[in-house]
């Protein structure tokens, strides 16, 4: 895994136009120094500048980047794993003599063979630039799900500059960091920006399964895969014996792709289904050398610590932990911002970078881990409230109907769960269960009470604009025609899986100590296969991811395969509000300083940490959700607005002319 930029050059430059491009290419890598540690280097040659910070997983010593193509010029920067690689370059060996044993040259040489569209042959999480200097275009692409970020900058008068994090853009001076209303309006409202955008003004996102060609200052982009969950790809003729063995050989083969590196690869285990399954596959394979690490929480409610410890004794895994406390989330938010880029709705990700850090210091530089499943397999609670709201809608007069909400969400206060109650929350838009959004407009509207704490003047310059209404308009036009749990998948890989869990919980979380994830259940085949199941065998009644549980039954504890989804969460107001709060969350939240950002209403969020700081019970997800947006964005502004530095010393990069 590694960091990838890149800029436009004149055709002819001058000595010292020269020396300029050199030095804001080293300002760009130096910024990436934490997604690749182990070589900084960069190239300038004719019309474009290419730069790569480099974690070395594979062929350690021969894998150096930029790389280049000696018979053409060709020349590629590469962020990620092209896991089939082996089998590419046997296939390729006849067309082309490998130097090396890593899968960038094998990128090189699927592109002289079959052009951008080799893409469809990787099996893998990447971005990419490849530079052809016969014809001066400029190719990027990203994978299917998004796995890996991809940023750029394109002005017709100044040219086109990209990078693996918008921090990079900012240390090259591509452009002033600005934050974008538009986008913090959507993550208010979405969860994550989406529709090609980042938290930044000017500052695009290539989206995932998406392709781009720069040439001659015009940039066109194409879409070379989505998630096809039409009702004509599903076999309804599959038991879910027959399905299981099915899926089970291939979860293992995207298992075995997975553990291909010259570094031992070890894995994340929740204590949830998902990655306890990935554990037991990983272990066979390794012959019993798997590592694996958990977060444990110091608050019994967030913490699934029993059930780490049954599977990894029953596994025989060498396990390490790591416990958070309250005050550690608070302390390490800011950090958690700085390498996320974009406003956050939970401090779930700030766990997840202290384990990433336990994981880097004792010498581990690969992790297994389970996200994806939920998506693709209706994991989640908000699948079962698609069906059970189907089913209300049918009858929406009746009173027992809706009470099925209390079997779903038993913690509930008694106060919540009243008939009038169930009805008068989870009823919303039940006239309607029809529409596009049905099944995520009870979350969108929950998160979208965020903008009540939005200054006037910041919503003033947004009237008569609706987020959820621009997404919707770029959702493919044969997605409407689905079943509604289909419908229901779909927008949660677009708005929930690529945008925020890959990247701010994934990505980020992990590279931010050089640490590179790898995804088993978003390998294409498996993600294709799960497409074609009906949905009866992923969720059946209530009970979800039925397959992985057929799956699992024989090779985990039967108290984490028979287990309810256990919704990942960590500590917000704990961790913000109080006499333990760490200095900057008293410093950012005060009202002086959320006026001079700007974005939020100062007396508005005086008045919620008020009340937060008076509560003697826990905070509702409403007003924790609204702390955190207001913290993460207060953080955003002070630290790239005001013009934080970060990133490695710019002279350690070395840069090569060609």
């Amino acid at each position: 895994m590694c960091g990838i930029a890149g800029f436009t050059l004149p055709p002819a430059l001058t000595e010292e136009r020269r020396s300029e491009a050199e030095a804001k290419l080293r300002r760009m890598v130096a910024a990436l120094h934490h997604r690749g540690p182990d070589a900084l280097r960069g190239v300038l040659q004719q019309g474009m500048a290419l730069g790569h910070a480099r974690l070395s997983i594979l062929d350690l010593e021969g894998g150096h980047q930029p790389m280049r193509d000696e018979g053409t010029g060709l020349t590629i920067v590469f962020n990620g794993e092209i896991f089939n690689h082996a089998e590419l370059r046997e296939a390729l060996a006849p067309r082309y003599t490998f130097r090396t044993r890593s899968d960038t040259e094998v990128i090189l040489a699927a592109f002289l063979a079959e052009g951008i569209d080799c893409v469809q042959r990787f099996n893998g999480q990447f971005a990419f630039a490849i530079h052809d200097p016969r014809d001066g275009r400029l190719w990027l692409a990203r994978d299917r799900f998004g796995k890996r970020p991809l940023y750029y900058v394109h002005d017709p008068k100044d040219g086109f500059s990209f990078a693996s994090e918008a921090k990079a853009l900012f240390a090259a001076g591509v452009i002033e960091p600005r934050l974008d209303p538009r986008a913090l309006f959507e993550t208010i409202h979405l969860w994550a920006p989406t529709v090609g955008r980042s938290a930044f003004e000017g500052v695009r996102a290539l989206p995932p399964g998406c392709v781009a060609q720069l040439r001659r200052g015009d940039l066109r982009i194409r879409r070379y895969w989505d998630l096809d969950l039409s009702e004509e790809r599903i076999d309804r003729a599959l038991t879910l014996d027959r399905a299981a063995d099915e899926l089970e050989a291939l979860l293992d083969d995207a298992v075995r792709l997975r553990l291909r590196a010259d570094v031992p690869v070890a894995a994340y285990l929740s204590g949830g289904l998902d990655s306890s399954l990935l554990c037991a596959l990983a272990q066979r394979q390794l012959g019993g050398r798997l590592q694996t690490f958990s977060v444990a929480f110091a608050q019994k409610r967030y913490d699934e610590g029993a059930f780490q410890q049954s599977v990894a004794a029953a596994l025989g895994t060498e396990h390490h932990r790591v416990q958070i406390e309250d005050e550690e989330i608070g302390a390490l938010l800011p950090r958690v911002v700085e390498q996320a880029e974009v406003p956050l709705l939970r401090t779930a990700p700030a766990p997840l970078l202290k384990l990433s850090g336990l994981v880097r210091s004792l010498g581990t530089k690969v992790v297994l881990t389970g996200e994806g499943a939920d998506e693709i397999f209706l994991g989640y609670d908000l699948f079962k409230e698609v069906r059970i709201r189907q089913f209300w809608a049918r009858q929406p007069g009746s009173t027992a109907r809706p009470m099925l909400f209390g079997r779903l969400y038993p913690f509930l206060p008694a106060s919540r769960r009243s008939p009038q109650m169930m009805r008068q929350f989870f009823g919303l838009g039940l006239e309607d269960v029809g529409a596009l959004d049905s099944s995520h407009r009870i979350r969108w509207t929950n998160s979208g009470r965020i903008a009540r704490f939005l200054s006037p003047r910041f919503v003033e310059g947004l009237q008569g604009w609706d987020p959820v209404e621009e997404l919707l308009e770029s959702v493919p036009a044969e997605v409407r025609s689905w079943r509604p749990l289909a419908r229901a998948q779909y927008l949660e890989v677009r708005t929930f899986l690529s945008p925020y869990l890959l990247a701010s919980q994934g990505d980020r979380m992990l590279m931010a100590n050089s640490v590179e994830g790898r995804f088993p259940f978003l390998d294409h085949r498996v993600a294709e296969f799960a497409a074609g199941l009906p949905d009866s065998l992923k969720l059946r009644g209530l009970t979800e991811k039925l397959i992985l549980r057929r799956i699992a039954r024989d090779r985990v504890p039967p108290q984490v395969w028979t287990r309810t989804k256990f919704p990942y969460r960590a500590p917000i107001a704990e961790a913000l509000i109080g006499e333990r709060a760490p200095s900057w969350a008293r410093e950012t939240l005060c009202r002086e300083a959320v006026d001079e950002v700007g974005v939020f209403d100062g007396d508005k969020v005086e008045r919620l940490v008020a009340k937060l700081d008076a509560a003697s019970t826990s905070p509702s997800e409403a007003d924790d959700m609204a702390l955190a947006a207001v913290a993460t964005t207060q953080l955003l502004a002070t630290r790239f607005i005001q013009g934080e530095r970060f990133g490695a010393d710019p002279a350690l990069v070395q840069v090569e002319a060609s």
